[in-house]
């Protein structure tokens, strides 16, 4: 069933031009944003001598770390390796399960949440949309982005707002 998804959504994309680009665009664009918003961020907590700021990087930073090293365990091949399909977007072999783009833009989102509603409801959205865009391109299995949302999304609502 997997694999069927993530075929059929690769190849709506492959069959809508104007779609393509706008996967295209999001898959390469999603990763400098969420980057840049969290360092403005952590930035800014810094300045304001905040006390969320431990909270905040050290919450993104060990969930970013444990799905590495989950993904490293699993060894997952990308759909592109595995189903013969060309990627929308160049991108090297590695694993594929969890996504990391998922589970990191859902724990800034969540991040971004735990210190204001309005910014963290927005990147929710976008984390939604970015993990979404790699099925799309043919980068990630279905799986590999719902699995990416429950570590980013869990584990960082967990460790924000229940320890």
């Amino acid at each position: 069933m997997d694999k069927k998804i993530t075929i059929e959504l690769y190849n709506f994309t492959l069959l809508h031009k104007g779609f393509s680009s706008a996967v295209k665009f999001i898959v390469i664009a999603s990763s400098y944003v969420f980057f840049v918003l969290f360092a403005v961020m952590t930035g800014f907590l810094v300045f304001f001598e905040d006390e969320r700021l431990f909270k905040f990087v050290g919450v993104v930073s060990a969930v970013i770390l444990f799905n590495m090293l989950l993904r490293k365990i699993i060894g997952r091949k990308r759909p592109f390796e595995s189903l013969g399909i060309k990627s929308i977007v160049e991108h090297k072999s590695s694993g594929s399960f969890p996504s990391n783009h998922s589970a990191s833009s859902m724990v800034i989102a969540v991040a971004f949440l735990y210190l204001n509603c309005i910014w963290g409801s927005i990147l929710l959205f976008m984390a939604f949309i970015t993990g979404i865009s790699r099925v799309f391109a043919g980068l990630h299995y279905i799986s590999d982005v719902l699995f990416g949302f429950f570590v980013g999304g869990g584990l960082g609502v967990f460790l924000l707002f229940l320890v």
